[in-house]
C-alpha cells in the first residue's frame, strides 16, 4: 500500500455513522482546549522566567565553566531522549492527563530546589531532572490534543498550542529579571515554582476521553514497533520524521551556532541578540494561528513545503548580512517559515497515527528530533571551531533543502476533504465519559 493509498485514510479515532444528536458539543472541545491553551502559556512563563536567571545562578553563585554550563544543559536533552522510551507508552497506557501533570509537578519540584542547590553537581542533576519532566508531558501533551480536538481543527489546535506557548516565553524573561531585581536572585525560582503547580492543577480540570489499548500486552519498550506500525500504514510518517529529525539538528544551530556567529561575525552585543529573537519570536506568535487555519482548510502538506522553503531561504541569508537590522530581517523570515510549518507538521502527525498508540508515536517522533538537537550541539560546534563559522550554516541550510525536498516527494495530503452539505459536515463523537 502506497502513501497515496493511505493518505485519505486517517488513523485516529474512527468514523460512526452520524444522525440527529450525534453533533459534537462544541462548547466542551472549547473548555477543555481552552483549559490545556491556558496551562501550556502558564508553563512557557515559568520556563521564560528562568531563561535569564539561571545562567547568572550558574556563573554567580556556583561558579561553573562555560564547558561545565554547557554539559549541565545538554543533560536535559539527554534525560529527554532517554525518557521518551517510557513517556510516550504511559501516556497511553496510564493517561495523556496524568502524565503531563506528573511531569509539571516534576519541573515544579526541580526549579523549587533550584534556590537551595550549593555547587555544580546539583544543577547538573536537576537539569537532568527536568529533562524527565519535559519527557512526560511532551507527547502526552501532544497527544491529548489529537484527542479532544476534531480533524478538521487540528491545525488550527496547533497553531493555538504555538501561540500560547510564545505568550508565555515572551513574557517570563522580563518578569524573571524584574523579580530577580526586585526580591533576589531565589524569587524567579519560586515564581516558577508556583506557575508550575497552578499548570498542574489546571490540566487536572480536562475531561480527556479514555484510551483503550487493544494489545493485549504492551511493552514499556513497544515505542518503536508503534511508530513502525504507524509508517507501515501511512508512509509519510518516514518523511516526516526524517524531517524531524533534520529540524532538531537546525535547532542546534540556531540555539548556539547562530548565536556565535552573530556574536564574533557581525559584532552584535546580547541587547540585540535578544531584540532579534524576540522580534523573530512576535512573527511566529502572530502567524502560527492563521496558518493553522490554512492547513486545514488546503492542507498540511503546502504549508510543509512553504515553510520548509522560506526557513532554508531566511537559514541561509545569514551568509550575507552585515549588521543588527539586517538580522532581523532574516529571523523574521525563518520564523514566519516556521510558523508556517510547525502547525501543519503537528496536524498530520495527528492524522496518521492510531488514536491508541499517539503518545508512544509522537514519543518516538520528539526522541529521534532529540537526537538531532544533541548531534547539532556536538557537531555544529565542531565545525564552527575546526573548518569556519560559516559551515554549520551552509550544512544546515542544505539539510533543511533536502528535507523539504523528501517532503515534496514522498509526503502525500492527509486531510480529508470536508462535506459541502451542513448536515452531513459533522464532526464523529466523541465518549462522554473521561478519564477521572
Amino acid at each position: 500500500m502506497t502513501a497515496a493509498d493511505t493518505a485519505g485514510k486517517s488513523m485516529s479515532a474512527p468514523e460512526v455513522q452520524k444522525g440527529k444528536g450525534d453533533r459534537i458539543n462544541p462548547l466542551r472541545i472549547s473548555r477543555d482546549f481552552t483549559i490545556l491553551l491556558l496551562s501550556l502559556a502558564v508553563i512557557g512563563l515559568g520556563f521564560g522566567i528562568l531563561g535569564p536567571i539561571m545562567p547568572r545562578l550558574a556563573e554567580d553563585r556556583l561558579h561553573m565553566s562555560a564547558s561545565f554550563m554547557g554539559l549541565a544543559y545538554a543533560l536535559f536533552a539527554v534525560s529527554m531522549v532517554i525518557f521518551m522510551i517510557p513517556a510516550g507508552y504511559w501516556a497511553d497506557k496510564i493517561g495523556r492527563k496524568q502524565m503531563i501533570v506528573a511531569g509539571v509537578l516534576i519541573f515544579s519540584l526541580t526549579t523549587l530546589l533550584m534556590a537551595f542547590i550549593t555547587d555544580a553537581y546539583q544543577f547538573a542533576v536537576l537539569r537532568f531532572l527536568e529533562g524527565l519532566g519535559a519527557a512526560l508531558a511532551t507527547p502526552a501533551a501532544f497527544a491529548l490534543t489529537a484527542d479532544i480536538v476534531p480533524e478538521s481543527k487540528r491545525g488550527v489546535a496547533m497553531g493555538a498550542e504555538g501561540t500560547a506557548e510564545l505568550l508565555g516565553a515572551m513574557g517570563g524573561p522580563g518578569l524573571g529579571g524584574i523579580l530577580a531585581s526586585e526580591f533576589g536572585l531565589n524569587s524567579p525560582f519560586y515564581f516558577a515554582a508556583i506557575l508550575a503547580f497552578v499548570c498542574a492543577l489546571l490540566t487536572l480540570q480536562i475531561r480527556a476521553p479514555k484510551i483503550v489499548l487493544s494489545e493485549k500486552k504492551p511493552s514499556m519498550f513497544s515505542m518503536f514497533q508503534s511508530w513502525k506500525r504507524n509508517a507501515s500504514h501511512n508512509r509519510s510518517l518516514y518523511a516526516v520524521t526524517v524531517r524531524g529529525t533534520v529540524m532538531g539538528v537546525v535547532q542546534g544551530l540556531w540555539n548556539l551556532g547562530l548565536l556565535l556567529y552573530w556574536d564574533d561575525e557581525l559584532g552584535l552585543d546580547t541587547a540585540q541578540i535578544g531584540i532579534a529573537l524576540s522580534v523573530g519570536m512576535l512573527a511566529m506568535m502572530l502567524g502560527t494561528i492563521p496558518a493553522g487555519a490554512i492547513a486545514d482548510k488546503i492542507g498540511r502538506r503546502p504549508n510543509m513545503i512553504i515553510g520548509g522553503i522560506i526557513m532554508a531561504f531566511g537559514l541561509s541569508l545569514n551568509l550575507v548580512v552585515t549588521d543588527f537590522w539586517q538580522v532581523v530581517l532574516i529571523v523574521v523570515i525563518s520564523d514566519i517559515g516556521g510558523s508556517i510549518s510547525n502547525p501543519a507538521v503537528g496536524a498530520m502527525l495527528a492524522d496518521i497515527m492510531l488514536e491508541e498508540e499517539r503518545g508512544r508515536v509522537v514519543g518516538a517522533y520528539h526522541m529521534f528530533q532529540g537526537t538531532g538537537n544533541i548531534v547539532g550541539f556536538v557537531m555544529l560546534g565542531f565545525l564552527y571551531e575546526a573548518i569556519s563559522p560559516e559551515a554549520p550554516i551552509i550544512l544546515c541550510t542544505a539539510m533543511l533543502a533536502i528535507a523539504t525536498g523528501i517532503i515534496a516527494v514522498y509526503v502525500a495530503e492527509t486531510r480529508k476533504p470536508q462535506p459541502t452539505t451542513s448536515k452531513a459536515s459533522v464532526e464523529p463523537v466523541r465518549p462522554d465519559h473521561g478519564e477521572h
